[in-house]
C-alpha cells in the first residue's frame, strides 16, 4: 500500500469520522429495521437466501482478526462520545483496507473485525499462497493505517488516546452454516482456525501482526516485498514487511 493509497484511506475515513461528528448534534429520526432478512450475508460464495437452516459446508479460508487492545478502559476513560467518534475512525478506515486487498468483512464486533479471504468460489488466481499472502499484507496494512490514519484524525479532533490493536491471520477449514428463525437469521463462520486468528490477535504485541505456523511455512516466496517471521507454532509468529 503506497502513500497515495494511504491517502485515499485517509480522506474515505475522514469523510466518514465527520458525519459520525455531526450525528451528535443533529437528532436523528427512530427508523424502523425490518427483521424477515439476514442480519449479515458476506461470507463469499454462500447465499443465505439459498442456504437451509442446519446446513453444514466446509470451505478452507484465511481469516484475519482484528481488535483493539484496552478497549473496555479506554472508553472509560473517554466517555460515550469521544469513544462512538474513535470507533467510527477505527472500524471505517480498517474496513477501507479490507475492501483494498479484496477480503470480505464477516464479522463486525464491537471493537474489532473478522475477515475471509478466499474459499471455492475465490477468483481464479487467488491460489492458497496467494489468498494467504493477501490476508498477512491486509493484516500489516492495517497497523500502517491505524498509525498514518486513525490516530492521525483523533489527535487532530483533540482525542489524544491513540488506538493500539492485534492481528491475527490463520487459514484452514471452515464450517458455513445458516442459524436462526425464519424471521432472523445469520449465516456463520466456525473452525479451529478462526479461533487461532482470534487468539493471536488478542496475543499479539500492540499494533503488530502475528500468522500461524501454516501461514508462515506457505508464504509465497519472492511476491509481495519480502517478509520475515519469528516466534513459535504455539503462539505464532510475527509478520514483519521490510
Amino acid at each position: 500500500m503506497n502513500d497515495a493509497e494511504i491517502r485515499q484511506i485517509y480522506k474515505k475515513t475522514l469523510d466518514n469520522y465527520n458525519l459520525a461528528k455531526q450525528s451528535l448534534i443533529v437528532k436523528i429520526n427512530e427508523r424502523k429495521i425490518k427483521m424477515d432478512s439476514a442480519i449479515s450475508n458476506v461470507i463469499p460464495g454462500y447465499d443465505s437466501n439459498k442456504l437451509k437452516f442446519g446446513s453444514y459446508d466446509k470451505d478452507k479460508f484465511a481469516v484475519v482478526f482484528v481488535d483493539i487492545r484496552g478497549s473496555t478502559k479506554r472508553a472509560m476513560r473517554l466517555g460515550a462520545e469521544k469513544t462512538f467518534l474513535s470507533m467510527h475512525a477505527f472500524l471505517t478506515a480498517m474496513i477501507a483496507v479490507v475492501e483494498f486487498h479484496n477480503g470480505y468483512v464477516v464479522e463486525i464486533m464491537g471493537d474489532g473485525l473478522m475477515v475471509l479471504f478466499g474459499g471455492r468460489n475465490a477468483e481464479p488466481k487467488l491460489n492458497e499462497e496467494r489468498t494467504i499472502q493477501k490476508a498477512g499484507l491486509c493484516g500489516n496494512d492495517m497497523i500502517i493505517v491505524l498509525e498514518k490514519v486513525v490516530n492521525v484524525i483523533l489527535a487532530s479532533d483533540g482525542i489524544p488516546w491513540k488506538i493500539d490493536c492485534g492481528v491475527g491471520v490463520t487459514y484452514g477449514d471452515v464450517i458455513v452454516t445458516k442459524i436462526g428463525t425464519a424471521g432472523t437469521y445469520d449465516v456463520k463462520a466456525f473452525g479451529e482456525c478462526i479461533n487461532q486468528a482470534s487468539k493471536f490477535s488478542s496475543k499479539s504485541n500492540r499494533n503488530s501482526v502475528r500468522v500461524s505456523k501454516y501461514v508462515r511455512h506457505h508464504w509465497p516466496k519472492g511476491k509481495g516485498g519480502t517478509v520475515s517471521f519469528s516466534g513459535n507454532d504455539q503462539d505464532g509468529y510475527l509478520l514483519t514487511k521490510k
